[in-house]
């Protein structure tokens, strides 16, 4: 036996004092014929044999006249679109519904405010209260705890930051038709933005049927020029922001490191 037994014998040693009766009992320990065999023997006893369930066996028969389903994903994206082009129809049609009035009726007033409810066209009052989110999360965003931040910092972060809830005010575009307009951004999207407009009632010229209607307008980014300001606290800043630029996704322009280059002529 080639085993170190040091610590064995020293425990054994303290209830048989023969060295020869220790080495005996290490035989028959470490011994597979011996009385003490180093492995348990289990035998099956007799018991009472638990009742097996019964498996619903399915019939696959019945089945196979139906044809799967196809499992629909829902896109957010995509269901914002279908939204907007819901809502772009049917501000259309209240559009034409009051300049069909307004002909046959001249110098009586159309009141567009039962058809708004009845479709649920966006109204700017509503988003108010997200344009107030959104300013404080650029007080945040561009100021933060300096009171003088520079105007090197602030740049780059105005060109990765989110203007969903953004009052925008076109400047300057090819479209001299969205000059002036002013709205909410309720989705900034690749190519444009989506802004719900606030409804004219008084006005020195004559209002058009869609001022007077208000709700949502498309302001592409190309060849205009974007206008807004940030409440500081102690100041009101003005910034100018040029939509060729931002012709990106908002998650994609998060992460773009924007270049000084040339860009598209707006006039």
């Amino acid at each position: 036996m080639d085993r170190d037994l040091t610590l064995e014998t020293h425990l054994l040693s303290r209830s048989y004092t023969s060295n020869a009766r220790i080495q005996e009992l290490f035989g028959e320990r470490y011994s597979v014929q011996g009385a003490q065999r180093p492995y348990l023997s289990l035998v099956p006893t007799e018991g009472i044999e638990a009742p097996k369930e019964k498996q619903d066996v399915t019939d696959i028969s019945k089945n196979a006249e139906l044809k799967p389903t196809k499992a629909r994903k829902t896109n957010t994206r995509k269901e914002m679109k279908v939204y907007i082009k819901k809502t772009l129809a049917k501000q259309e049609a209240i559009v034409k519904k009051m300049k069909s009035y307004m002909k046959k009726h001249p110098g009586k007033h159309f009141d567009p405010e039962p058809m708004l409810c009845q479709y649920n066209i966006p109204r700017y009052k509503v988003y108010q209260q997200l344009n107030q989110l959104w300013q404080s999360y650029m007080r945040d965003l561009l100021v933060g705890d300096q009171r003088n931040p520079n105007l090197n910092m602030i740049l780059p972060k105005l060109a990765t930051a989110d203007y969903n809830g953004c009052e925008l005010e076109v400047i300057h575009s090819r479209n001299r038709n969205l000059i002036g307009l002013k709205g909410i951004v309720l989705y900034d999207a690749q190519h444009s933005f989506i802004v719900v407009v606030p409804q004219k009632r008084e006005s020195e010229t004559e209002l058009s049927a869609a001022q007077i209607v208000g709700g949502i307008r498309i302001l592409p980014k190309r060849a205009t020029l974007f206008g807004f300001s940030v409440d500081t606290g102690e100041e009101i800043r003005h910034f100018t922001i040029m939509g060729t630029r931002f012709e990106l996704r908002a998650v994609d322009r998060s992460a773009k490191k924007f270049k000084s280059h040339s860009v598209e002529d707006i006039y």
